[in-house]
């Protein structure tokens, strides 16, 4: 082994006890495999039948808010900055963000969808 990992590993040894040393990197992994879009999905699907009010005061103000007709749309828009990745010839910059727009007629939620490459939860 190398003697940076030694040092790691020893490092390791006297500040994690012995039983998290196995648990540690499972928790790790479960936490960060829970995050998905299918998650977003479906916790946005329980706002459906929920109050404008209710939604306004959890997501607070949002982004913008439009009529029509007798449904009004409230849209929360997060950006999450850019990545970049190795291109071929040359990086490559991707926005992180994620639209989410709420339908509400006579102040219920009854639509709830959302568009971007940002849109996970747990």
């Amino acid at each position: 082994m190398s003697e940076i990992f030694m040092k790691i590993k020893f490092k390791m040894a006297r500040i994690v006890p012995a039983p998290f040393k196995v648990f540690t990197p499972f928790v790790a992994f479960v936490v960060t495999g829970c995050v998905s879009v299918a998650n977003y999905r479906t916790n946005l699907q329980t706002w459906v039948g929920q109050s404008e009010q209710v939604l306004e005061e959890t997501w607070g103000a949002p982004t913008s808010i439009q009529q029509f007709g007798n449904v009004r749309q409230i849209t929360f828009i997060r950006n999450n900055g850019a990545e970049v990745f190795n291109g071929y010839w040359q990086p490559r910059v991707q926005s992180l963000y994620c639209t989410t727009t709420f339908s509400i007629e006579n102040g219920i939620i009854i639509q709830a969808r959302y568009i971007g490459n940002e849109c996970v939860s747990y």
